[in-house]
């Protein structure tokens, strides 16, 4: 039977581990690509992917959400909205990504605005409402997860107050790029954000917008979100290195002392791949471990009982683990 959904109808979530795609081994910490449903069940898709991949999520206490996370519920919510209303679905073979990086997430979708012209070249506080899919736009609207039309970039930047680094939005001909920083990496000693609004490209930077992972330069003062590896931080890689292949050691021997031969090899080694990977940095799941080593997630969750029995991983929440340090790997 045919088919009822568009097939470049989907979402493509990955969670990567760093600043840059690639630029780690093991590096998609988390990846899923959602399809064949409504465009409300990808829109709550989206929206879980990213709560549950944020080391601060927003968190719901009574009627209100709390805003103490990565990133403002009401940004991801407009960006991912606008996204799904005014991409161009009459490209075949593409689709919505969102790219989460331990510093910022990058929302890009296909098409760019509708009248030709280039977001970085207007007053973000005055962009015309001009929609792709006025279908689309008037059931979003009707079920409340948009508000007034033309509001939506204003709403993003203001629901960042006053931190240093604001949203950073480019567009061409062919997609549409917002990049929203992280909240938790942004250093509260630098400086706060310009007059200048972080939307918009100087004449030394207008030939053409980047996407894949590279941020663009949105003002002479060069913001970096901190993906651009300096002098400074080459200088300290060897330090890292050898501080990470400590740690992995240390580890290691926990892990043996704890099982206390409890375990087979196969196991030992199947938890040191996994620690390999996310280390004490990055949260997993059951569905996380059954990809990794091409198991069921049934056999997953025995391993990961294995490990909170001895007590070398601690639950997050639901379905979210963490390996935690002791006294003994500290």
């Amino acid at each position: 039977m045919r088919s009822r959904f568009l097939k470049q109808s989907k979402i493509v979530c990955t969670r990567w581990k760093g600043c840059e795609k690639g630029s780690i081994d093991g590096d998609a910490l988390d990846d899923q690509e959602f399809s064949e449903a409504s465009l409300i069940s990808l829109l709550t898709n989206a929206e879980a992917f990213v709560r549950n991949n944020s080391k601060s999520p927003w968190t719901i206490r009574g009627m209100h959400r709390e805003e103490h996370s990565d990133y403002p519920f009401r940004a991801v919510r407009e960006v991912l909205v606008n996204a799904m209303i005014h991409r161009d679905y009459q490209i075949v073979g593409t689709e919505i990504h969102i790219d989460m990086f331990d510093d910022r997430m990058e929302i890009s979708s296909p098409g760019g605005m509708l009248n030709g012209s280039r977001i970085q070249d207007l007053d973000l506080r005055h962009v015309p409402s001009m929609r792709r899919n006025e279908i689309i736009s008037d059931l979003f609207g009707r079920l409340h997860f948009m508000e007034r039309r033309g509001s939506g970039i204003g709403r993003i930047l203001n629901s960042y107050g006053k931190t240093s680094i604001l949203p950073q939005f480019s567009s061409n001909e062919f997609f549409f790029l917002v990049i929203l920083p992280n909240r938790s990496a942004i250093d509260p000693h630098t400086e706060p954000a310009k007059t200048k609004l972080a939307g918009t490209i100087t004449s030394s930077n207008q030939e053409k917008p980047q996407f894949a992972g590279t941020i663009t330069p949105l003002n002479q003062e060069k913001i970096q979100l901190g993906g651009t590896i300096t002098p400074s931080d080459a200088e300290t890689d060897n330090v890292d290195t050898e501080s990470e292949n400590q740690e992995w050691k240390n580890f290691q021997n926990l892990l043996l002392k704890q099982s206390e031969g409890k375990f087979r090899q196969r196991t030992i080694q199947r938890i040191m791949a996994l620690f390999s990977r996310y280390g004490y940095s990055y949260s997993f799941n059951r569905r996380n471990v059954a990809e990794l080593f091409h198991i069921a997630e049934n056999n997953a969750s025995l391993l990961i009982k294995k490990c909170l029995a001895i007590g070398i991983i601690e639950k997050v929440k639901k379905d979210v683990y963490r390996f935690c340090k002791t006294s003994e790997t500290v």
